[in-house]
């Protein structure tokens, strides 16, 4: 309202003042010489009381990084400013890299000794299994001899107790023969010898089966020994162990060179340099963070709901995301809805991604998050262009140069704008700047 706006309206209510402390009402005036009452209107739109409603929140960065080397030493480079933009990969500075050389080389070394370690013991390895599978076949050949020898030895038993029978036989026979007179004592002793004779080759052959048997237990054992042996060397002991020691030698040797790789400190995430710690020469290690990136392309506008608000949000909505501070609203959409209350504040956390390519939106800005409403639209008007008497609401509509009084029915409200049922249709010029000083029909003057 104007200077000028102003001095008329302060004056009609000085008059009326002045009226009320006289005893008496003022005169009306005349309809022709009635002063036009300076007025401010809007139009009267379709909205919902929950679309005007925000929810007060912050701007966060959609992610952000801590940067520490992953070795301890020295910096030897950096060269980073606070809101330097860094691309993920870049360098970010560099540890020096002197003793992890000397470590290259030492580890290098000792990689090639345990090589040569690993190329004589398998050498010596195959020699070891030659001689075992070389014994292996000795002590097989020795036992198949021995089972011959017993197949022999037994073949001579079954003949020598053939021959012990036939001069049993032989000698009964001849006793007989003697005993009859029809054979003389030199033939019978004959046949006794030749049946004692039989009979000492019967224990010869028995003997040499037994000789021959306890050889093949001989060498039934010296060939399980050579198996064994075979065994032995076939599981190349000393080949593992050697084979262990390159493997020791070549880890050893990897972990250096991916130390002279983390000697050079890269960005894992594109962003803004927010800190830096470190200087050149500074010691540092994993434990301290040197360099801080913030993410804010998209940022993060991060809010916190009520239940009856959360049961309007999913991952997806649109919403509006105001920033007073720029004096700007921009549409963008839910990307996150916790649904667990936080306790502390009795309301559901929800996160809204708001495009930044300009990085204008800093974090830590307040923001007023606008939830979009399917429920039907009304008429949605000032608070100040209400009024109430006797317990009925009215508001003001412009019909030419006059105010027009109506009856109108609200029903949701807010702190700024209250929803019209009834009484008002979408597009009428409402008063809403000037109400208190307007009666049905008064005259008026339509100011910005």
């Amino acid at each position: 309202m104007n200077k000028k706006s102003a001095l008329i309206a302060t004056t009609l209510l000085l008059s009326v003042a002045l009226a009320g402390c006289g005893g008496g009402e003022a005169p009306a005036a005349p309809a022709s010489v009635q002063k036009a009452i300076p007025v401010q209107v809007a139009k009267a739109a379709k909205g919902s009381i929950n679309d005007s409603t925000g929810i007060i929140g912050s701007f966060a960065p959609k992610e952000t990084a801590q940067v520490s080397p992953k070795i301890s030493g020295k910096i030897q480079s950096i060269n980073l400013t606070v809101g330097q933009k860094v691309n993920k990969g870049d360098t970010l500075f560099t540890i020096d890299q002197k003793d992890i050389q000397d470590s290259i080389k030492q580890s290098q070394e000792s990689y090639q000794v345990a090589l040569a370690n690993l190329k004589q013991a398998e050498s010596g390895a195959a020699q070891s299994v030659q001689q075992a599978e070389s014994s292996v076949d000795q002590a097989k050949s020795a036992l198949v001899q021995q089972d011959n020898s017993i197949t022999q030895s037994q073949t001579s038993l079954v003949d020598a107790q053939n021959s012990v029978r036939d001069a049993q036989n032989t000698l009964n026979r001849n006793q007989q023969l003697f005993s009859a007179g029809a054979l003389s004592q030199s033939e019978l002793e004959q046949s006794q010898i030749a049946y004692r004779k039989a009979q000492t080759a019967v224990e010869n052959a028995q003997i040499a089966l037994h000789n021959a048997q306890t050889s093949k237990e001989s060498a039934q054992t010296t060939y399980n020994n050579a198996q064994k042996s075979l065994r032995l060397a076939q599981q190349k002991t000393g080949i593992d162990v050697a084979r262990a020691s390159v493997n020791q030698a070549k880890a050893n040797l990897d972990t250096a060179r991916s130390q002279l790789v983390d000697a050079v400190v890269k960005a894992p995430i594109s962003g803004t340099i927010s800190v830096v710690t470190g200087v050149q020469g500074q010691m540092v290690s994993a434990q301290s963070a040197v360099v801080s990136i913030a993410n804010t392309n998209p940022i993060i506008a991060k809010v916190n709901v009520s239940e009856s608000e959360l049961l309007k949000l999913q991952v997806g909505s649109s919403v509006t995301v105001g920033v007073d501070s720029l004096n700007k609203r921009i549409e963008a959409r839910v990307t996150a809805v916790n649904p667990v209350m936080d306790n502390d504040l009795k309301a559901y956390p929800v996160e809204i991604s708001v495009p930044n390519g300009s990085g204008e939106l800093k974090s830590g800005m307040v923001v007023t998050v606008y939830m979009k409403s399917e429920a039907p639209k009304n008429i949605l008007v000032s608070q100040d262009a209400i009024t109430e008497q006797a317990g009925k609401k009215y508001a003001y509509v412009v019909e030419g140069t006059v105010a027009k009084r109506v009856e109108v029915q609200t029903g949701q409200e807010s702190a700024k704008q209250v929803e019209v049922t009834k009484g008002l249709t979408e597009g009428q010029n409402v008063v809403v700047k000037g109400v208190s000083l307007l009666s049905d029909g008064a005259k008026i003057n339509v100011v910005k």
